[in-house]
């Protein structure tokens, strides 16, 4: 009976080590997913911000890529590599273009940054003297 024991813990032993690097690989790979959507929430929400502060009244473009650039680093920190950021602007619309390169941490020889970019587009506020619209 003692024998059946041992021969149990054993196959139990093995089995483990076959299946532990499977459950770390497929772990990394979730909690990378989880990353890239956190990052891509701040990145859009960062250049939403941007766009609204440059489109309002008396502001500049360079306020709003400067509050992007900054909410960018406070929510990533230096996670992201070679952020770029593109303004465009009419008498309608300011758009904000952002994009980057966000570091894997799964260590892949092939996967060592993942591209990532979001665009905001926001009406440009205007002051109407008397109020009204039109």
């Amino acid at each position: 009976m003692r024998y059946r024991t041992r021969a149990c813990a054993s196959q139990a032993l093995v089995e483990f080590a076959l299946v532990l690097p499977l459950v770390v690989i497929v772990s990394l790979g979730i909690v990378q997913v989880m990353l890239y959507a956190h990052a891509r929430d701040v990145l859009v929400s960062s250049v939403q911000e941007g766009a609204r502060l440059a489109a309002e009244e008396g502001r500049a473009m360079d306020e709003g890529s400067a509050r992007a650039r900054a909410l960018v680093t406070a929510g990533l920190g230096n996670s992201l590599d070679e952020l770029r950021l593109q303004a465009t602007f009419d008498d309608e619309l300011v758009g904000l273009r952002a994009d980057g390169l966000l570091r894997s941490i799964v260590p892949l020889p092939t996967l060592q940054v993942l591209p990532i970019w979001a665009e905001a587009w926001v009406a440009r506020e205007r002051f109407r003297p008397g109020g009204g619209g039109g």
